[in-house]
């Protein structure tokens, strides 16, 4: 597809064929999708989807995603997000400052200025009249990224992201490399394949090269028959065998909403590469809108496991002195009625240490006296075939008691999380027990 019309045409019709497994209103993907043109610019889209020639990415999360989203219409999530940031491009439409967030997101900090939107968004929902959430310009005299403004006060709210930063070596772009190899090396062997890679050492540049070169005499042997075929290096050991009844399962389920290792493995990962009669992806789309229904079939069952990293990130004193530089950063003035800072984190806040994230957050919080509440978020897909954000809520119970409307603020904001469509800012159209049947059903039967 070499015209952006074209392209974008094409998104909007497979998009509209999952709109009634997806809960989307008539038009919606149609107004989301011209609202993402005028706001981004055709220029930009012409550069990041016809003219552009970087791979797509799926799990380096530093990337900008906006490419792999827009280039598929096929997997659900992809529709979700792309129509979820057009929706808060929607709602900041009129606001002075949108511009300057949409160049920073366009260039070099996509996931920074989409958790800046998708709070700020969620925040202003929440807002009570005579509140209003407005946001900040991006230039040095700002405060915050956002504020929420009331009679009398102001409040401004920084954002930040306790994320990794993108490394060649980083472990999860490592997996997704040995899953390509091990995919494109497989795909003229006759017979499906199990195979496990399995070390004592951490996942790292060095290590990745021994399980190439053991890899490649796996795939040696498997092209010829010969399985299973096993080979060591030191910890680190690679496994080739015929795949069939007697192979091991998959060990991870999807139980209420959660990922469960339900056979007790300590593999890290295990993923199925499955293949269809086609060519390659274009020949798959065009075949698939036409109305043909391929049969798939597991070419790989793929299971890893590596050693723990020596140096493992210690994400409670990371989240300290994150918070400490944030807040000795955003410094208020006489307008201001404290400040509130937002962190998104990649831990789950359902399962963390609490005693530890607790005084994490105390250790920061006592340094500054203007400090309204500290906010964590954790951005996660739910049952809806949405995502939202976990959120953790420490308010500052001095300046609770001064403007109770405040921390009323921020409790509607943490009830509405789990109650509203983040898409079309109104309550689910299930129940969560409703969704959760209509996700499995749905996951079960495929598109179309």
């Amino acid at each position: 597809m070499t015209n952006l019309d074209g392209l974008l045409y094409q998104w909007i019709l497979r998009a509209n064929a999952r709109r009634g497994d997806l809960d989307l209103p008539t038009g919606l993907i149609e107004d989301s999708i011209g609202l993402l043109e005028g706001v981004l610019g055709t220029e930009y889209l012409q550069q990041l989807l016809i003219t552009s020639s970087e791979p797509v990415h799926f799990l380096d999360d530093e990337r900008n995603p906006l490419r792999m989203w827009l280039l598929s219409a096929m997997v659900d999530s992809h529709i979700i997000q792309v129509l979820e940031l057009a929706a808060y491009f929607r709602e900041f439409q009129h606001d002075a400052s949108l511009p300057d967030k949409v160049q920073k997101l366009k260039h070099d900090s996509f996931w920074p200025m989409f958790f800046e939107l998708a709070i700020a968004t969620r925040v202003k929902r929440a807002t009570r009249a005579p509140q209003n959430v407005s946001l900040n310009p991006e230039t040095a005299s700002s405060v915050g990224d956002f504020t929420i403004g009331a009679a009398g006060y102001h409040i401004p709210c920084e954002c930040s992201r306790l994320g990794r930063s993108p490394q060649a070596t980083d472990p999860p772009s490592l997996v997704e490399s040995l899953s390509y190899r091990i995919g494109d090396g497989t795909k003229n062997i006759p017979v499906p394949l199990c195979v496990k890679i399995r070390s004592a050492e951490a996942l790292t540049g060095s290590t990745y090269n021994v399980v190439l070169r053991l890899i490649r005499r796996g795939l040696a042997d498997a092209r010829k028959l010969r399985l299973p075929a096993e080979y060591c290096d030191g910890s680190t050991t690679v496994r080739f065998e015929e795949l069939g009844e007697t192979s091991e399962q998959m060990p991870f389920q999807m139980v209420d909403g959660r990922v469960v290792n339900v056979h007790g493995t300590d593999w890290d990962s295990a993923t199925r590469l499955c293949r269809v009669p086609a060519r390659d992806s274009a020949e798959l789309a065009d075949r698939f809108e036409q109305g043909e229904r391929f049969h798939e079939h597991e070419a790989v069952r793929l299971f890893i496991k590596f050693g723990q990293p020596i140096n493992q990130l210690d994400y409670y004193n990371r989240l300290t002195a994150k918070l400490s530089k944030k807040l000795k950063q955003t410094k208020t003035s006489t307008e201001h009625f404290g400040k509130i800072v937002l962190i998104e984190v990649a831990f789950d806040l359902r399962t963390v240490d609490t005693v530890k994230l607790k005084e994490a957050v105390r250790k920061a919080a006592v340094q500054s006296g203007t400090t309204l509440a500290i906010i964590l978020a954790k951005r996660e897909p739910n049952p809806h075939l949405r995502y939202h954000y976990c959120l953790s809520i420490t308010f500052n119970q001095i300046a609770a008691r001064i403007k109770p409307e405040v921390l009323e603020h921020f409790n509607r904001l943490a009830q509405r999380e789990g109650a509203l469509d983040p898409i079309l800012n109104s309550p689910y159209r299930r129940t969560w027990a409703e969704a959760q049947l209509h996700a499995k059903k749905i996951s079960t039967a495929g598109p179309g």
